[in-house]
């Protein structure tokens, strides 16, 4: 069963991911950017040379979707690691079926 969370928890991290538009902000605002996903750095660096303040609470709330999807990702990697343990060390999911 705890496999089967890792695959919610993964679910939950591409949302995280679709959400960040940050390089669509840009291009949008007219700063031209090379590739489509910003890293946090990039995206501060572009932040300090704004005025716009619109802009730049839109490019904060991009940067927290970032975190979130890192921090899904790693929660959805451990969960399968630990859920493939315990299906090793006590099988249940094999029994379901």
């Amino acid at each position: 069963m705890v496999i089967i969370a890792s695959v919610f928890v993964f679910i939950i991290a591409v949302i995280f991911r679709l959400l960040d538009n940050s390089a669509k902000l840009f291009i949008s605002n007219g700063i031209s950017v090379s590739p489509f996903y910003l890293s946090a750095e990039t995206v501060i660096e572009e932040m300090n040379k704004l005025d716009d303040e619109k802009l730049k609470q839109k490019l904060k709330r991009n940067l927290l979707y970032q975190k979130l999807h890192k921090l899904f990702t790693i929660l959805s990697i451990i969960t399968l690691l630990v859920g493939i343990g315990l299906e090793i060390y006590k099988p249940e999911l094999i029994h379901l079926f």
